[in-house]
């Protein structure tokens, strides 16, 4: 094989990956393009509530957010103490 026949291979890779990458260019701009167009939104059908009953739901899911994150803190910090305490164990009781 003479040192064409390297060169041309090299050509018609760089063509075919130029290639594929216009492709996969237009396919990204058409997505994008037909996103834009449908302005795709998903209709969810929430139910009617007054502002009164608004500020009590978000009263509760407030409260409920507080207690657990106060639980899990709680759990937190006995876990830490209880691994505190094995390895203050191990170093001062235990004999090398």
């Amino acid at each position: 094989m003479d040192g064409w026949g390297s060169l041309t291979m090299l050509i018609k890779r760089q063509e075919a990956a130029k290639n594929r990458k216009a492709a996969l260019k237009y396919e990204l701009k058409k997505r994008k393009e037909n996103l834009i167009k449908e302005k795709y939104t998903q209709n969810l059908k929430f139910p009617k509530i007054s502002n009164l009953e608004m500020t009590a739901l978000k009263k509760e899911i407030r409260k409920k957010h507080k207690k657990d994150k106060i639980k899990n803190n709680v759990i937190n910090l006995i876990i830490f103490i209880i691994i505190i305490s094995l390895f203050y164990y191990f170093f001062a009781f235990k004999k090398w």
